[in-house]
């Protein structure tokens, strides 16, 4: 791992946890405004009507798009939404209505999600 990569665990309660990195040179103001946060506990759920993506809302950073946004995501990307202001990741490849910030890649098996439920809360933490 260097200083480019910093690791992170999600973990759901009651479920499991997840290990994922943060990429912060892919976009840095994002990035680093999410770690200054950290540890939060954000509440999550899948997107309405299928299960592409888990989102997890009211980040509180409001951090703009950057040159590097883009709309394809592939599964297991974390990205960040400023128009939203969430986290989402990304459990399907998948083409996004507006570019957002990719700010790290998930690591561990996703499977998880199968069990996963609208409204489970998420810590996130160094």
């Amino acid at each position: 791992m260097s200083e480019a990569e910093i690791s992170i665990k999600l973990e759901f309660l009651g479920l499991g946890s997840l290990d994922a990195v943060i990429i912060r040179h892919v976009s840095p103001l994002s990035a680093d405004a999410i770690l200054d946060r950290l540890p939060m506990v954000l509440r999550g759920r899948f997107n309405f009507g299928s299960k592409q993506y888990w989102t997890l809302m009211n980040v509180g950073i409001r951090k703009g798009a950057n040159l590097k946004a883009v709309r394809n995501f592939e599964r297991g990307d974390i990205i960040y939404n400023p128009k939203s202001d969430e986290i989402i990741i990304i459990l399907e490849n998948i083409e996004m209505p507006n570019k957002m910030n990719k700010i790290g890649k998930i690591l561990s098996d996703l499977s998880l999600f199968d069990k996963a439920r609208n409204g489970l809360n998420c810590k996130i933490t160094k």
